[in-house]
C-alpha cells in the first residue's frame, strides 16, 4: 500500500502525461539540491526513465555571464544542438551556496513562462517545445546572498510519442558571481576644450577609472551647462569600458560656456570641467 502511493505522488510531481510536458514542467525538475527530485530531475520510474541522465547524443547547455550586478537584469540561454528530435523541452532555476532561490526569471517571449511559477522557475511553453534554444532574463537580487550564484537546468530531448518513455533528460549547471564594485578615482574627458558653430552638436566622450586604473562601467556620470549656451543630456551611464559619450549642442549664440562633469565615489563628488566656445 505505502508503496502504490509512493508511486501516485511521484507521477504527480513529475507529470507523466504529454500534457504536462507540452504546457510546461511542474516547478522541482531542474537538478537542483533542493528540487522536489533532487539531483534526479524525475529522471527515475515511473516518469522519464528510458535512459539514463545525459546518455543521449544531444548536448544541453546553459550560457550566462560568468559575473552579476546587484539588482540588474542579464540574458540567459538555454539550448540543445546536436538534437535530431523536433519537440524539447527546459527548467531552469538559481541558488546561492545555502541552496536558497534567488534572483526572478522573466520571459522575454511566448516560448517561455515563469509566473506559475512564482519567477523562482522559468520553462518552456506549449508553443516553445518546437525550440531547442530559449532566452529568459534573469534579475539578480538586491541584496547580499550566500557566494556565488548557480543556474541549475534539465533538458528533455523528447520522442513525441505522447508517452513519457523514450525521452533522454539532460542536466547543466553554470556558476555566477558578484562582480568587484569598481569605486571612481578619475575622471578624464576628450576632448578637453570644446571649439564649434553656433546649432551645431559635438561628442565629448568622460572616462570613468577607478583607484587601480580599471575601467567603471554602468557608472552614472552627471554633465551640466553652466552658462546654459550649450545643451547637453543630464546623465549618462558607462560602458563595459568606462565610458560614456554626451552629446553637446551649441545655441543660436555666441560666446562661451562651461560644462561640468560629474560622478558618485561614495560619499564624494568627482568633478571635472571643460570650456566650450561657440563661433
Amino acid at each position: 500500500m505505502k508503496h502504490g502511493l509512493f508511486i501516485i505522488i511521484l507521477l504527480i510531481l513529475c507529470g507523466n502525461t504529454a500534457y504536462g510536458f507540452l504546457s510546461g514542467p511542474i516547478a522541482g525538475r531542474t537538478g537542483a539540491p533542493n528540487d522536489i527530485c533532487n539531483d534526479l530531475t524525475c529522471n527515475v520510474t515511473p516518469c522519464h526513465d528510458s535512459y539514463g541522465l545525459n546518455t543521449g547524443k544531444a548536448l544541453f547547455s546553459i550560457t550566462a555571464p560568468s559575473t552579476y550586478e546587484k539588482g540588474k537584469t542579464t540574458n540567459i540561454v538555454v539550448k540543445f544542438v546536436n538534437s535530431n528530435t523536433s519537440l524539447h523541452g527546459f527548467e531552469i532555476t538559481a541558488i546561492d551556496t545555502t541552496n536558497t532561490k534567488v534572483g526572478t526569471f522573466t520571459s522575454t517571449d511566448d516560448t517561455t513562462q515563469t509566473e506559475s511559477y512564482r519567477n523562482q522557475y522559468a520553462a518552456h511553453t506549449t508553443i516553445g517545445t518546437a525550440e531547442s534554444s530559449w532566452t529568459i532574463q534573469w534579475s539578480a537580487p538586491s541584496e547580499n546572498v550566500s557566494g556565488p550564484i548557480t543556474f541549475y537546468a534539465a533538458g528533455n530531448e523528447a520522442n513525441g510519442n505522447s508517452l513519457s518513455s523514450g525521452d533522454y533528460i539532460y542536466t547543466d549547471t553554470a556558476t555566477i558571481s558578484l562582480a568587484t564594485e569598481c569605486v571612481p578615482s578619475t575622471l578624464k574627458i576628450k576632448p578637453k576644450k570644446v571649439v564649434q558653430k553656433r546649432g551645431k552638436s559635438a561628442v565629448v566622450t568622460v572616462t570613468v577609472k577607478g583607484e587601480n586604473n580599471e575601467p567603471c562601467a554602468n557608472n552614472t556620470v552627471y554633465a551640466s551647462s553652466v552658462n546654459k549656451k550649450v545643451s547637453i543630456d543630464e546623465s549618462m551611464e558607462t560602458n563595459e569600458n568606462g565610458k560614456a559619450k554626451f552629446t553637446v549642442t551649441a545655441g543660436n549664440e555666441k560666446g562661451k560656456d562651461v560644462i561640468s562633469f560629474s560622478t558618485q565615489n561614495n560619499d564624494t563628488e568627482i568633478t571635472k570641467d571643460i570650456k566650450v566656445i561657440i563661433k
